[in-house]
């Protein structure tokens, strides 16, 4: 009667990721997008020097998980990027309305991610605008794009 449970047991530590490393297009796609991002953020912090410019820094992984892990709030509620896709990005997220499964953020454990420039511009758009009431500077898509690079 022991043994299910044992086994069961044991499942939960074998499980292995069906995917441990970001795939080539993967990569060519977010070095694209860092290429573009960098140029737009050289002029943004240029034309915005002195009135709210994010940064003249190279993107960091730091200030991307820090993007992502903000809270903002919106009408007396908390929203954040990990709210709906987990403070981890290795791990499957839920939709805050639908409760629908999202796949993980990590091109390292979900190869679906960044394949497509134009769909990763449009998820910016779209998710900027929900959280930020605005689209995110270059900056901030560059260091959040570096985090999930760092992310294994």
């Amino acid at each position: 009667m022991k043994k299910p449970y044992f086994l069961l047991a044991l499942a939960g530590f074998v499980t292995v990721p069906v995917h441990a490393e970001i795939t080539t297009q993967q990569s060519e796609v977010m070095n694209k997008l860092l290429a573009t991002y960098t140029e737009k953020a050289k002029v943004e912090f240029k034309e915005e020097k002195g009135r709210g410019a994010i940064s003249d820094k190279p993107f960091s992984a730091g200030a991307g998980r820090e993007f992502y892990l903000v809270r903002r709030t919106w009408q007396s509620k908390d929203f954040t990027c990990s709210g709906c896709h987990t403070e981890d990005p290795k791990k499957e997220g839920k939709h805050i309305q639908t409760k629908s499964p999202i796949m993980p953020l990590a091109p390292a454990v979900n190869p679906e991610r960044f394949i497509n420039v134009q769909k990763v511009e449009k998820n910016f758009t779209d998710h900027c605008m929900d959280l930020h009431d605005r689209d995110c500077s270059a900056y901030e898509k560059g260091s959040f794009i570096t985090y999930l690079k760092s992310v294994k």
